[in-house]
């Protein structure tokens, strides 16, 4: 019996000396398994760490694009030290601001070389990871106007006034109701009295922040800005108000109230560029004023621009300063009226709205067409889109049409409408070519209504000039009050897929 265990033991013996190689070759591969992934999560996790800091990098910097190409470089460098990229034997940062053409693009290269753990058993030390990432900026649209100045310098229906851009600038008393065009300044959606009752229906979009205008200086040069008419004119004994009076004026004598002073004062504030020029919470103030109500001058008195008092830049910086035109207190009587002025900056400086904006056309020809927005040929592929309210109050009615840059009618848009406040677009088909009929009676009636155009851009869409216009073809006369945005759809600063 003893003879038989201990030839059991000798056999399990050899057998242990058999198993023991092949326990320890898988030891070796479990222990390799092991390395390689937990080195590949390191690889992971660093690979992720890079391109979320070129992604910060792109995103913080593109916004400074296309005014300042130095300052993006600067902030890129600046993000991607902060996210622990400084450029070092170890970490190479490219930063390629405008890349392959576009202007308002920043593209940032992230290279870093980490250390590995368990895989160095193996000779694999280091391991080198590239990332990168292309962010894209869509500054918000010129609208209005391509030069200095936004609005008319004179009545196009009198003698010797010719060559304007066929507006006025609008802004209305808080009191008044939005039907008469402005769709913002006034917070009366349906009047319910008269002399401007503030017992009405509230406008959902009334702000009372009024309109915003970009400037942006030419070269560093000193520039100010001076104002045609920017005090609401009341009806006064020497001249009444009204559509075709100067620049439209009306006054309250609508809501009642005939020959004493009336209407909203005017309050205009000068801000400083930053990189989000239509929130203006964040931009400094650097001055104001306060335009009280005047009483209306004769149709015949020489029209004039001024400062009214507001301050001129010596030494502009780049950027686009932003004007805020908005009313302020009543400046007697009810809080009512319709307001047209223009405006323009001198020194050569750009002047434009920006967001949106509210225009009043009054000229007598059957067709006239005026700036509506700038739409640079970096928007190619994108889709273009016009909304307007309260378009084609005129008598007779007539044809409003969106013209590209050479001057064509744009083949077809997608057009939509819904109610003022109204969160639901209701689709009225596309629109070949891009065009409707409007009227202040019967089926083609908005008054009161939003109208929605979408164009969508081709890919090889270029253009030199790139300012669409919008064009009137009336029965008559137009005297139309009517708010406008022009925008292109997509984030204003966003990744670009694949840096395509």
């Amino acid at each position: 019996m003893r003879q038989k265990i201990e030839a059991k033991l000798e056999r399990l013996a050899e057998d242990a000396g058999a198993v023991l190689p092949l326990v320890t070759m898988a030891l070796v591969v479990l222990i390799g398994m092991a390395a390689f992934a937990t080195d590949l999560g390191w690889m992971y996790v660093n690979s992720s760490r890079v391109q979320r800091a070129a992604e910060a990098s792109a995103l913080s910097s593109v916004v400074e694009l296309p005014a300042d190409v130095a300052a993006a470089t600067a902030v890129a460098l600046d993000i991607a030290d902060k996210n622990g990229y400084l450029p070092d034997l170890d970490t190479f940062v490219v930063v390629d601001p405008q890349p392959d053409g576009f202007d308002t693009r920043m593209r940032v290269e992230i290279t870093d070389t980490i250390d590995l753990f368990f895989l160095s058993i193996f000779g694999m030390d280091t391991q080198t990871i590239t990332r990168e990432s292309t962010a894209e900026y869509l500054p918000p649209l010129p609208l209005g106007s391509p030069s200095s100045q936004f609005g008319n310098s004179c009545d196009p229906d009198q003698p010797g006034c010719s060559g304007q851009p066929n507006f006025w600038a609008n802004i209305h008393g808080r009191d008044t109701n939005t039907r008469m065009g402005d769709a913002y300044s006034s917070r009366c959606s349906v009047s319910s009295g008269p002399s401007g009752n503030v017992n009405c229906d509230i406008n959902p979009d009334y702000r009372p922040a009024g309109y915003l205008y970009g400037i942006e200086a030419n070269g560093g040069s000193a520039f100010a800005v001076e104002f045609n008419d920017i005090e609401f004119r009341w009806d006064s004994p020497v001249q009444g108000t009204g559509d075709a009076i100067r620049t439209g004026d009306r006054g309250c004598e609508d809501w009642g109230v005939s020959g004493v002073p009336c209407g909203p004062n005017v309050r205009i504030n000068l801000f400083g560029p930053d990189a989000t020029p239509l929130d203006i919470s964040d931009n400094p103030l650097i001055c104001s004023t306060t335009v009280g109500v005047q009483p209306q001058i004769l149709e015949t008195d020489p029209y004039s621009f001024s400062s009214q008092g507001l301050c001129s830049i010596p030494n502009p910086v780049d950027g686009i300063y932003v004007l805020q035109i908005r009313v302020a207190a009543p400046g007697g009587g009810p809080d009512s009226g319709l307001n047209r002025y223009s405006l323009r900056a001198t020194g050569g400086a750009r002047l434009y709205a920006i967001g949106d904006m509210s225009l009043y056309n009054n000229a007598s020809g059957t067709t006239t067409d005026f700036f509506l927005a700038e739409v640079d040929d970096i928007y190619r592929g994108k889709t273009f889109v016009v909304e307007l309210y309260d378009p084609g109050d005129a008598p007779g009615g007539g044809t409003v049409q969106i013209k590209d840059p050479n001057g064509n009618t744009y083949p077809s848009c997608a057009m939509s409408t819904r109610p003022s406040g109204g969160s639901t677009w209701t689709s009225q088909g596309v629109q070949t070519p891009c065009e409707f009929f409007a009227q202040n009676s019967g089926s083609a009636n908005y008054n009161g209504d939003w109208v929605k155009l979408e164009m969508d851009l081709s890919d090889t869409y270029t253009c030199a000039a790139c300012w669409w216009k919008v064009n009137y073809v009336f029965a008559g006369g137009v005297n139309d009050t009517t708010t406008w945005r022009a925008y292109v759809v997509g984030a204003p600063v966003h990744v670009i897929p694949n840096g395509s």
